[in-house]
């Protein structure tokens, strides 16, 4: 199909569940090449040799460990983004330790096939579906603990700051604020592949990595 010509993205669907695992393709086959696989250890050496760029994962494919499990998927696998499968039941995953981890989305089982291809798009464009609530909770943490800011010299983040055109400055306070691209791009009245630009752009020049780590940069500064 014309998407999947234009979009070379890889999707893997890590489940056992075969259920879910043949509706979740069914909706994104559409877009993606994806691939089902049943097992963890599967998972594990796929993913090292074919390098998808989104894995969504159900947790009870991991007998032991969660987190450990999704810290091996992310420092074995450069670059993937990775969504982890909800329950029913509410709390039935720590979502707050998944996302410190590195986790970059959570889903419902039973989550829609249009709300499915959102959450799939924004997170291989670089962004998180999350609660918001989740984000505010982890950046105000991160904010509150010295260990996690980085020792430059007095002044040298003004500095840094200042290397930014006074748009790139636009685009990352409203990045800041809360904003996703789309909503940049309309109040900016620019396309949605320039303010992509301006983010590379900011994120090299304050050497950090992604979205989360610009709200943090921004924490007090405005």
């Amino acid at each position: 199909m014309a998407g999947k010509a234009q979009d070379q993205k890889t999707v893997v669907i890590s489940t056992s569940d075969a259920s879910l695992g043949d509706h979740y393709c069914s909706i994104l086959d559409k877009i993606y090449p994806v691939t089902i696989i049943a097992s963890l250890e599967e998972t594990l050496a796929h993913t090292r040799e074919t390098g998808p760029a989104l894995l969504v994962l159900d947790p009870r494919l991991v007998e032991q460990d969660l987190n450990h499990s999704v810290a091996d998927i992310l420092s074995n696998n450069a670059g993937i983004r990775l969504i982890v499968i909800e329950g029913d039941a509410d709390g039935d995953i720590d979502q707050h330790a998944l996302f410190k981890t590195g986790v970059h989305g959570f889903c419902k089982q039973d989550i829609s096939a249009a709300l499915l291809c959102k959450a799939v798009q924004l997170v291989l464009e670089g962004e998180y579906w999350i609660q918001r609530k989740l984000i505010t909770q982890v950046i105000s943490e991160l904010a509150t603990d010295a260990s996690t800011i980085t020792s430059r010299p007095d002044g040298a983040d003004d500095s840094l700051i200042n290397t930014l055109t006074p748009r790139e400055l636009q685009v990352a306070r409203m990045v800041h604020m809360g904003g996703n691209n789309k909503m940049i791009a309309r109040e900016l009245e620019i396309s949605e592949r320039t303010v992509k630009a301006h983010l590379s752009a900011i994120f090299r020049k304050l050497d950090i990595e992604n979205r989360l780590h610009l709200a943090l940069y921004f924490s007090g500064r405005t």
